[in-house]
């Protein structure tokens, strides 16, 4: 909160302003380390943040007060503001703008909207977000990953996206995005997300998943019995992109640049304008896009920040969120469960997802699983004798590193090359 605080400091003195309102949801989950307030968007805003130099308060009404400084920003430091449900919040932002120069995301009761200001200064992360990415991280990949491994033909799409919505939100993480695409619907629609047609030879499962604020995405394939010639070779050109993208996503780098990079592998291999089909990659962080990665764009990539990389070829898709630190590149969604491709670039080995070939007349299984390494099944034995309150959570608990990095000086990878 502290480093938050310090830098909304520097933006006022900066701005020569008194005072900061926060009433997108990004933002206001940002500024309060994790508060989630997206049920209500800007323009239908029951809660406002307000910072000065000095002072934080929430602005916001005697329903959602208990909730916001119970649960969402226990022992922040923050003081309240509120009115009745039934009075309008727009007069309680009124009272609190009154007399000051005040900034917003919002442009709200006179005050100079900034909110390209604002998403600047959440980057880079902070250590807390990045455990908390790190740890999200796990969580969507094995929904993905376990309910892939459960599709059978005549699974419908819809029907795989409430599983993969089931897994993410019986651990409290919320879908923000889901695409189930079956037999090639992708190649025509890249934004598809799903239908109640039923799967027959392969389908790609991407998700959006969301907590704290924070977002990380992943998508993976499975086929059955055979990955069709056309998919294969469709993939196989799509991680070539992929591994070239999270490889470049280096601490300093320019996105444009970047871009470059990866826009000379779809010409090198004949697909020269493939990449105009469908967006390729974005930072993610409080928004599931805080900067796309565009031809021209000039953002310059300051660690941590993450990246999720997901280019498309025809049918093929592959998806994966990467930590960018400072002199490595960290693969938050690489899972040793799952088949992998490893892409040689400049001669150093980067992990990319595979296809998952599943026998087709195989009998569903279980794939649940406690997932020990992420989270503890049993809240209570991390605390040994200590009282557990019940507003303690399974994901404050320690977990297991199983990290995949790419370092400047290291190969860490053992596995042979399959694509040059």
């Amino acid at each position: 909160m502290e480093e938050k605080q310090q830098r909304v400091r520097d933006l006022l003195s900066e701005l020569g302003a008194d005072a900061l309102l926060l009433q997108d949801p990004a933002n206001v989950a940002w500024f309060t380390a994790g508060a989630d307030l997206f049920r209500f968007g800007p323009d239908n805003c029951r809660t406002s943040v307000f910072v000065t130099s000095e002072a934080r308060l929430f602005a916001t009404n005697s329903v959602d007060s208990a909730q916001i400084f119970e649960r969402d920003a226990f022992g922040l430091g923050f003081q309240l503001k509120q009115r009745e449900w039934f009075q309008p919040h727009q007069d309680l932002i009124d009272d609190l703008c009154r007399g000051r120069r005040v900034i917003s995301d919002s442009g709200v009761s006179g005050t100079v909207g900034v909110s390209d200001r604002i998403a600047a200064i959440r980057q880079p992360l902070t250590r807390l977000e990045v455990d908390r990415l790190r740890r999200l991280s796990r969580i969507a990949t094995h929904a993905v990953e376990a309910t892939a491994q459960g599709i059978r033909p005549g699974t419908t799409e819809s029907a795989v996206a409430g599983e993969v919505s089931h897994r993410l939100i019986k651990r409290t993480v919320m879908p923000v995005r889901i695409q189930v695409c079956a037999d090639g619907r992708n190649a025509r629609y890249r934004h598809w997300t799903y239908s109640e047609d039923p799967i027959q030879k392969y389908a790609v499962v991407s998700c959006l998943a969301r907590r704290w604020g924070l977002s990380v995405g992943v998508c993976r394939t499975v086929a059955f019995d055979r990955v069709p010639p056309d998919l294969a070779e469709a993939h196989e050109k799509a991680v070539l992109m992929h591994a070239t993208g999270q490889f470049f996503s280096r601490n300093g780098s320019v996105l444009a640049d970047v871009w470059k990079k990866v826009h000379r592998i779809y010409e090198k291999f004949g697909l020269p304008g493939e990449w105009q089909l469908a967006d390729q990659a974005a930072l993610v962080g409080f928004l599931s896009s805080e900067q796309q990665v565009l031809p021209d764009s000039p953002y310059v990539l300051e660690a941590p920040t993450a990246v999720y990389w997901h280019p498309s070829v025809g049918p093929a898709m592959t998806g994966d969120t990467v930590l960018v630190e400072e002199s490595s590149v960290e693969f938050l969604t690489t899972r040793r469960s799952w088949p992998k491709l490893t892409v040689h670039v400049k001669s150093r080995p980067v992990p990319c997802p595979g296809i998952l070939t599943i026998s087709a007349g195989r009998r569903p299984v279980d794939v649940e699983e406690d997932l020990q390494e992420v989270v503890s099944p049993d809240p209570d034995a991390a605390f040994d004798d200590e009282p557990v309150s019940r507003l303690d959570s399974i994901w404050e608990l320690e977990i297991a590193s199983d990290r995949s990095v790419f370092e400047e000086n290291d190969s860490p990878y053992s596995e042979e090359s399959v694509l040059e």
